[in-house]
């Protein structure tokens, strides 16, 4: 009996500890949707040919912490990500992050 309660609790917090996993599953096809949002100012694929810089090949922890920044505020520029990361859900600025990073 003390056994399987055990083997219940073990399983019960392996559980529980999946669920809060940072990584979403990428869907390579989302990501790129998503994306298509980024093309006018970062260009297709995020390789940007004017100013603004490209995105392509980032490291995706790095965009996605810069994303959820200018989402909550905490990170000013001068034209709209702040307005425009707003837009999406934390899960989507996760797969623009695993999209973007993919990208060579």
């Amino acid at each position: 009996m003390m056994k399987q309660s055990g083997l219940k609790k073990a399983i019960f917090a392996l559980s529980f500890l999946a669920s809060f996993s940072y990584a979403a599953e990428y869907d390579a096809v989302k990501g790129e949707m998503l994306s298509l949002s980024c093309v006018n100012c970062h260009g297709v694929d995020g390789k940007s040919k004017t100013a603004i810089p490209s995105i392509a090949g980032l490291d995706k922890e790095y965009l996605n912490k810069t994303l959820l920044e200018y989402k909550n505020g905490q990170r000013e520029d001068t034209f709209m990500m702040q307005k425009h990361t707003k837009g999406f859900s934390d899960a989507e600025l996760e797969q623009l992050s695993y999209y973007f990073s993919k990208v060579k």
